[in-house]
């Protein structure tokens, strides 16, 4: 196979992609690529079987050497001008986007119109796509489903890297209020200080949260979409960094509806990554990387547009988060 080119691989987040991939698969190829050659190859050396690369976003050839394969393209950084996308269609490999908010997916799906021949995942999900799966696999306990709420909860101890940092303050500056699913209909969030909302986080700590435009909403609505969707973030110590240890991230799911027993109540469910937020998006955005390369027992999705769900098992998806550490359980039985 040839080399999965990641963009911005020794970032923060590309390089946890890069270090979850080689742990998935040690004989992977893999290509890190950025402007600072020798963070490229610093990286490629520790994870071994990759090289090093720069790119120029500029270019619709990013810069790349004549003659280069590769076999997906991983955007672990911004690219506006959508060459890094070019670029993959113009191969016909498989394209992943990481950064992208519901205000920001029209170019993006734009240019998949014009030239609909590579397998392109929107995944600008919140940490990865990991929270949304997880909601997915726990929501086929329901026989119907009322509302889903997602809680994401951030240790300041546990600082984003740079590039995050850009985005979510872009996100939250400059992007509309966040999208929310209410009975049915879409509406725009309030304002921050009317429409914030607090969440038990494990351990029985409250958060003041506040609602984000992410793209785990439009997911959401495809198992319930009659029912009310909003996806929060908040920042405060984790019960691991409470307790004295290091920060981790914490991910609240809590789930309304009619299980298959017939019973109806309000369920919620735990994530814990003791490595922080960039380890646990890694790890599920290297999940997605090995389904669009066909290297989890079935073929790669053929050309299309696709978000996570579409095309990932979240059983698989479920056994990897654990085999990687993260703790997941029922924390809290149902609520009347």
């Amino acid at each position: 196979m040839a080399p999965v080119l990641i963009l911005g691989g020794y970032g923060s987040l590309g390089s946890g992609v890069a270090r979850m991939l080689r742990r998935l698969h040690p004989a992977l190829p893999i290509t890190i690529a950025g402007r600072n050659l020798q963070a490229a190859e610093t990286l490629a050396l520790e994870i071994g079987a990759a090289s090093a690369v720069s790119v120029d976003l500029g270019r619709t050839d990013l810069g790349l050497p004549a003659g280069r394969e590769y076999s997906a393209v991983v955007t672990a950084l911004r690219d506006l001008s959508l060459n890094s996308m070019r670029y993959a269609q113009g191969m016909k490999i498989p394209y992943l986007a990481l950064s992208d908010a519901p205000f920001e997916i029209g170019p993006l799906a734009a240019r998949f119109m014009h030239d609909p021949h590579s397998a392109v995942m929107l995944l600008g999900h919140g940490i990865g796509g990991v929270p949304a799966l997880a909601a997915l696999h726990f929501a086929k306990g329901f026989e119907s489903v009322d509302r889903i709420d997602i809680g994401l909860i951030f240790d300041p101890q546990d600082p984003f890297g740079p590039a995050s940092a850009v985005d979510m303050a872009h996100i939250a500056e400059d992007g509309p209020p966040p999208l929310i699913l209410e009975r049915g209909a879409w509406r725009w969030g309030d304002s921050p200080a009317s429409d914030d909302r607090p969440i038990t986080g494990p351990g029985g700590v409250r958060h003041e949260e506040q609602a984000v435009g992410l793209l785990d909403v439009l997911s959401l609505a495809s198992v319930m979409p009659q029912g009310s969707i909003r996806v929060d973030a908040a920042q405060g110590p984790t019960q691991s960094s409470r307790a004295g240890g290091k920060p981790s991230h914490e991910v609240v799911i809590e789930i309304e509806g009619k299980t298959l027993d017939g019973s109806h109540g309000r369920h919620r469910y735990a994530l814990i990554d003791g490595d922080g937020y960039a380890a646990l998006s890694a790890r599920g955005i290297a999940v997605a990387v090995e389904t669009m390369l066909g290297l989890v027992g079935g073929p790669p999705p053929p050309a299309g547009l696709y978000f996570p769900e579409s095309v990932m098992d979240t059983d698989h998806f479920m056994d990897r988060l654990r085999s990687f550490g993260v703790s997941i359980g029922q924390e809290v039985g149902p609520d009347a």
